[in-house]
């Protein structure tokens, strides 16, 4: 484990065309009239409904609440850490000083290490991009250790070897040992993973060489490591062992141990493999299963099972081997279903408070209105002015909202497509071994098995994906079990236990997915009309499929279009 969102509500008429309907001077007038006495209650009203939260800190300066998020996420508490380091990101501005700088990128860097905690790597990558933009060497080498965690987790080893040795490299230069010892463990760490820890040998030997005050724990915790990698490469596996034993006795008093402990039992695992010793193997992996649970680290879970399912392959449990398999698909799927739900919640926080330091703001311009006239007036007419340019401010960030919005359903469908990839992969995998380890039909039982499920799942998934059999307008889940040779009740049950969801709401979501995909491909189909388009994936009514897109992508379909051809 490499160690250390954004969805808007579209809105029918804006502030600035309902403004337009009203003549300026009307508006002006009752606006200022009306200032004294309805503002105050307004915006009050409105700081209420932010949060006690944000405005506990509010007037904190960005130093204290960069360290009380500090005190949450040592103390666990990722959800109080993360809003916490909210507050800060919002509170940059071009001309802070150097000082304030540095804590607005440890901010962005630990906010984008809590989103990788809860795998939502398409959030912890837009925060770590934030920090590259603005940080030179003397912070960036941090942000390239986070960035390979995201490669890592894509499988890309090229690009997250790179960036390794960036953040090893500057780290060194920096004499920033924390995170020197954090690289060169996710450097072995990948090595291991991919079985080249020939190219870890030098990379020991230059980290063994350096002159490095005081070794403490951390540096402790990982020699051991680099012991035990040296002796694997040496096929010395008992010693190995007992290196990796020994780290795991030094990381009992660090900091988010189980991200020291997991891996480490994994090291000791594939050491017990390599020995033919598969009970063994398959005990230090259970105990990785039952702290990654307990730690809700769902990157590790996911790891673990990949190497439940290569143990009971190697030891020839083929069984155990599919359901190793099975539930390392599992929980990827489930990943990707509750991204979408913290990307919701952090990007709300982050709306809140930027909503209130704007109300502070107001209220601070209020108190000046009341001390006389004149300087009611002038006052007035610079609110009347910031309210103006807030709403061309709000129209521009909606339209933002709008486009990122765009761009996150463009990488939902090209997600799911390489998820449907990797599916078929598995399937065809399946099948081969189905065919080798069972010589009756798939459904000659009375009832539906764990068995049948998985293979009547691989084949809902295949025909789900052909936009020419779905996108007929008579498709029915009767004609869906007719083609996945099953019945209607068994294909019903398969999709409500595995999909968390009725065949309809499968249905509407392919069909909206293929709709996307014809709106924005101009070669073929920009000649075509919404409904159109609509009608050939299979949809009767214009109402039910404007609803259904919109409630899917939170677009309209004409939104949609149009930023497709931007």
């Amino acid at each position: 484990m490499i160690k250390t969102g954004d969805i808007s509500i579209i809105r029918n008429v804006t502030i600035q065309e309902w403004a337009h309907k009203i003549p300026f001077s009307c508006v002006f007038l009752c606006f200022f009239l009306g200032m004294l006495s309805y503002f105050p209650t307004h915006v009050s009203g409105q700081v209420e409904s932010v949060g006690d939260f944000y405005q506990k800190y509010s007037r904190s300066s960005i130093k204290d609440i960069y360290q009380q998020g500090m005190k949450h996420l040592h103390a666990g508490k990722m959800d109080e850490a993360q809003a916490c380091f909210t507050v800060v990101i919002s509170r940059y501005r071009s001309d802070v000083s150097d000082d304030e700088k540095r804590i607005y990128l440890y901010a962005l860097n630990n906010a984008g290490g809590i989103a990788m905690m809860r795998s939502d790597y398409s959030m912890a990558y837009s925060y770590f991009t934030k920090a590259l933009e603005l940080a030179d060497d003397s912070m960036a080498y941090r942000t390239y250790n986070n960035i390979a965690g995201i490669y890592l987790y894509y499988n890309d080893d090229t690009n997250a070897r790179k960036n390794l040795d960036l953040a090893y490299d500057i780290g060194v230069k920096q004499k920033d040992w924390k995170a020197v010892y954090n690289t060169i463990h996710n450097i072995l760490d990948l090595n291991w993973d991919v079985d080249s820890l020939r190219n870890s040998i030098g990379r020991i030997h230059h980290f063994r060489q350096l002159d490095i005050t005081p070794k403490d724990s951390n540096y402790v915790f990982v020699i051991r490591i680099c012991d035990g990698m040296e002796q694997l490469y040496h096929q010395r596996y008992p010693e190995a062992i007992s290196s990796f034993r020994q780290a795991i006795s030094v990381a009992q008093g660090l900091p988010f141990q189980a991200n020291y402990e997991i891996p480490t039992h994994m090291y000791i695992a594939k050491a017990y493999m390599q020995m033919g010793d598969y009970a063994s193997a398959m005990s230090n992996l259970k105990l990785c299963e039952q702290k990654s649970k307990d730690s809700q680290s769902l990157d590790m879970l996911i790891k673990t099972y990949r190497y439940q399912h290569r143990c009971y392959a190697e030891a020839g449990n083929e069984t155990a081997a599919r359901e190793a398999k099975f539930r390392y698909m599992e929980i990827k799927d489930s990943v990707n279903s509750a991204n979408e739900y913290g990307k919701i919640k952090d990007m709300q926080f982050y709306l809140e408070a930027s909503k209130y330091e704007k109300q502070l703001a107001q209220l601070t311009a209020e108190k000046k209105i009341r001390n006389t006239v004149i300087g009611a007036i002038a006052i007035g007419l610079l609110l009347t002015l910031a309210f103006l340019a807030f709403t061309i401010y709000q129209n521009r960030q909606l339209a933002k909202s709008n486009k990122d919005l765009f761009k996150k359903n463009v990488a939902l469908i090209e997600s799911e497509e390489h998820e449907q990839q990797l599916h078929q992969q598995y399937a065809e995998r399946l099948e081969q071994l189905m065919e080798k380890t069972s010589e009756a039909g798939r459904y000659k039982s009375s009832s539906l098995t764990d068995e049948g499920k998985e293979q009547l799942l691989v084949r809902i998934r295949r025909v789900m994906h052909d936009p020419e059999v779905f996108c007929q307008d008579d498709f029915s889940v009767d004609k869906l079990a007719s083609l996945v040779g099953s019945n209607t009740k068994y294909v019903s049950q398969v999709i409500n236990e595995t999909l968390g969801k009725n065949f309809n709401t499968l249905l509407n979501e392919q069909r909206i997915n293929e709709v996307c995909k014809r709106l924005v491909d101009t070669a073929n189909h920009g000649h075509k009309t919404n409904e159109a388009i609509a009608e050939e994936v299979g949809f009767k009514s214009r109402s039910h499929f404007i609803r259904t897109f919109k409630k899917i992508t939170g677009l309209t379909p004409s939104q949609y279009r149009q930023m497709g051809n931007n």
